[in-house]
């Protein structure tokens, strides 16, 4: 997992090259301006723009990927993210659906973690790295405007 701020004047520094271009073309966007859907960045890499009000920790599930990367960038709002590094237990998530590249759990988090983001951040999560997206703030709701950014891997 990797967490930065898209405002940073250094946000490249010591990221993997395909991250970096993307903080690059994020940079150029006008995000507050971006529809919601899908938008296509290059023929392997595309986005999904999203509003959403956030819910409690304990109503939603875990989910990981397998062959993409999530840049998960807030736009607007606050959020809570858990999210976990270690080894997850594959055999307590629900069946891989290979079409859009997710397992969910219900399960907690193997060593759970947390981060707030805060518009301008955003947190990458590797392949198989749990994350639970889009969590209350010390139980208070709000509306999130974000974005992610799905990288296949293979471009590390």
């Amino acid at each position: 997992m990797i967490l930065a701020d898209l405002n940073k004047d250094n946000v490249n520094f010591g990221l993997p090259s395909v991250i970096a271009e993307i903080c690059d073309y994020l940079n150029r966007q006008d995000l507050a301006a971006l529809t919601l859907g899908r938008h296509d960045i290059t023929a392997d890499i595309f986005m999904n723009v999203m509003e959403f009000e956030t819910a409690e920790a304990d109503s939603k599930k875990a989910e990981l990927h397998h062959r993409y990367l999530d840049v998960q960038l807030l736009i607007s709002g606050s959020e809570l993210i858990e999210y976990g590094v270690g080894n997850p237990d594959l055999s307590a998530y629900e069946d891989y659906q290979e079409e859009d590249d997710y397992q969910l759990s219900a399960q907690q988090i193997k060593d759970k973690n947390s981060v707030v983001l805060k518009p301008g951040m955003f947190a990458v999560f590797f392949p198989y790295e749990a994350h639970k997206p889009g969590c209350n703030i010390d139980g208070k709701s709000g509306t999130v405007k974000k974005l992610v950014v799905k990288i296949p891997y293979t471009l590390l």
